[in-house]
Parts: structure tokens; C-alpha cells; sequence
């Protein structure tokens, strides 16, 4: 009897597998650390790469308020209790030149959480990129030094803002934010593990209408100049030093490719990447193919190249095959046709 019962509990548990391998229940990268309770993670960021997409240079009359190891992720964790959602930003370093009353300044952090939720959004919150439609979010932190009229705060995709009240810097340069549960209800399913975030370390400047900084072309006033090779929009440039990736080559890679090469503003991806996807700095390169699909259309089959590796897509284009003046040239034709075939017939 025991005997069968340990055989059923075996079917038991590798069906459990098999559910879980179908299911799509990923196993996280290597670079998560997890804790021992479901209701935590943490992430680590590379060091040094606060430039955002590696052509970033910081003001040098401004030195002392805006350096590159106060904008320089090092660490991102999320700790779910039974009333607060604890969410802690370690940076390479932390310092208070603007004399903010939350102890750190001029650090601004935007989280932006991809959970289950009925409403989502894309957009970011002025900091000129947008995430995949894979990677909409349901909420967004905001926290800031609150200074001027720049406020900490929670942002559903509903569009609802509710103030966010408890921020405080802890040991080893660490930012932490802390909200209520009760804001985040519609996404917390009780294992942030399947949470996926887009975290961007942006600045605070008391010069900006919307109290972001802005990216100037070399010989601007900006804090922030960009010292690129080409010379992009400003007004499309990321407003971001840092964003939380595998890698560096990640990083400059989803927030310059689309300035430089598109003439749009960057698209980015929520970390945790989602499997089996392009990342978003993908580009047209080339056309790998043209079929005609009928009489009236073509199909162009997009080839898309990711550095390291080129992967096409299943993304046709359909176009006209030819121009409307030339099906009213056929009209006009079977028309003339159809005229004369009925005039020969009267004329028989």
C-alpha cells in the first residue's frame, strides 16, 4: 500500500512539472538573488553606467550637485509584507547637494510594474521612452527628493495618483520607498516573482518646467549635456542616466538606438526580459524578401538585427502593387470594352 501511494505521489509531482513547464513558469536569470521568502527579490545593475545611452556627459559647472555615481544603479529589490510593499534602489553613492528634506537629492527614481491588471499604459512619465505593448504597466512609483512642485508618488495606468508618503534613505546608499498595499491590490497576486519592472534613474533639476532635467546638444546650459558623434532631436533624447538591465551593452542600446537611427523616442523593455522576444532596440535593416500575395498587393517580409545576432520576424507589410491610377486605367478599359462589345452586337 505505502508502495502505491509513493508511486502516486511521483505521478503527482511530475505532472506538478509538466504543469508548471506548460503553464510558462520561468525560472529567473542568473543575476536575481532569491530570497528565501516568494514575496521578495533582488536584482543587481552593472556599475559605471549611468550615461544613459553612453553618450551622456554631466555639466561640468554643475559638478557638484549632479555626478555620476549619484545617478549610477547598483541594486533593485522588492520586499511584499502583509500591508506594505517595500521597494529599495541601491545606487553607488547618495548625497544631498539640494538640501532636500528626505535626505537625498537630486536622485529621481521611476518604477514602472508589469503585473495582471485590467488597464495598462505604455507611456512613461516625461521621461521620453515608451515600453513594449509586452511590457505595459498597471502602476508606476515615482520617487523624488520633492522639491519645487516634482512630488513622490504612486501612479496607477487607470490614471489615479495618490500620494507617496514614506521615503528614507537606509545603510549602504540605499533609497527606500514604501506603499501601501491597499494601492496595489489589482496586481499583487502574493508572489512578486511574477512582477516584471522597468526601473529608470533620472535627476531632479530646479530649472525644468516639469522638474526632470532635459539633455542639451554640446554648448548648452543643460545638467545634463549630450556628447554623442550625430546630432540627434534634443526633444527626443531620454531624459534617463541609468535603467535596470542584464548588461551595459543593453543599456546604451534600447535608449540610443531608436534617436539615432529612427528619429523617434527610445522603447525599452521591462526586466525581467520576457523570453522568446526581440528586445526593443531591434531596427529595420533591410528587406529580406518580396512575394506578391495577389493580384493587388505585395508582401515585404522586415528583417530585424539585435547585435550579435540577426532574427527575422513573421512582421509583413502589405502594400498596393500598384498605383490608383492605374486601376482606373482598367476600369476605363473594361468600360471601353464593354461599350464596344454592346455596339458590334447592335451593329450585327
Amino acid at each position: 500500500m505505502r508502495q502505491a501511494r509513493g508511486g502516486i505521489h511521483k505521478v503527482v509531482v511530475t505532472l506538478l512539472i509538466v504543469a508548471m513547464a506548460v503553464s510558462g513558469i520561468r525560472v529567473l536569470p542568473s543575476s536575481v538573488l532569491l530570497a528565501t521568502s516568494p514575496s521578495k527579490v533582488v536584482y543587481t545593475d552593472p556599475q559605471g553606467d549611468s550615461f544613459g545611452p553612453g553618450a551622456y556627459v554631466f555639466n561640468p559647472s554643475l559638478a557638484e550637485s549632479y555626478k555620476p555615481e549619484y545617478f549610477d544603479l547598483t541594486s533593485f529589490s522588492v520586499d511584499i509584507d502583509s500591508s506594505v510593499v517595500r521597494f529599495s534602489i541601491g545606487l553607488t553613492a547618495i548625497a544631498n547637494p539640494l538640501n532636500s528634506p528626505l535626505g537625498f537629492s537630486p536622485q529621481v527614481v521611476h518604477i514602472y510594474i508589469v503585473g495582471e491588471c485590467s488597464t495598462r499604459r505604455s507611456d512613461t512619465l516625461g521621461l521620453n521612452v515608451r515600453l513594449r505593448s509586452a511590457d505595459s504597466w498597471c502602476a508606476s512609483v515615482v520617487i523624488t527628493p520633492n522639491l519645487g512642485n516634482y512630488n513622490s508618488r504612486i501612479v496607477l495606468a487607470s490614471g489615479t495618483e495618490v500620494e507617496l508618503k514614506k521615503i528614507y534613505v537606509a545603510e549602504n546608499n540605499t533609497i527606500v520607498a514604501e506603499v501601501p498595499s491597499e494601492h496595489l491590490l489589482d496586481i499583487i497576486e502574493g508572489n512578486v516573482e511574477r512582477w516584471r519592472f522597468f526601473v529608470a534613474v533620472t535627476a531632479y533639476d530646479p530649472k525644468s518646467p516639469d522638474g526632470l532635467i532635459d539633455v542639451g546638444l554640446p554648448g548648452s546650459n543643460a545638467s545634463v549635456i549630450y556628447n554623442g558623434t550625430e546630432l540627434p532631436n534634443p526633444a527626443l533624447l531620454p531624459r534617463i542616466l541609468d535603467i535596470l538591465t542584464d548588461t551595459v551593452e543593453d543599456q546604451y542600446a534600447m535608449l540610443g538606438a531608436y534617436p539615432l537611427l529612427r528619429g523617434d523616442i527610445a522603447t525599452v523593455a521591462a526586466y525581467p526580459y520576457l523570453e522568446k522576444l526581440l528586445l526593443p532596440f531591434e531596427f529595420v535593416t533591410r528587406i529580406e524578401f518580396i512575394t506578391t500575395t495577389s493580384f493587388a498587393t505585395t508582401t515585404y517580409l522586415k528583417v530585424y538585427e539585435v547585435p550579435g545576432v540577426t532574427t527575422t520576424t513573421t512582421q509583413y507589410v502589405q502594400v498596393p502593387k500598384y498605383g490608383v491610377e492605374l486601376y482606373v486605367l482598367a476600369l476605363v478599359c473594361v468600360a471601353l470594352v464593354v461599350v464596344l462589345a454592346y455596339g458590334l452586337r447592335k451593329f450585327k
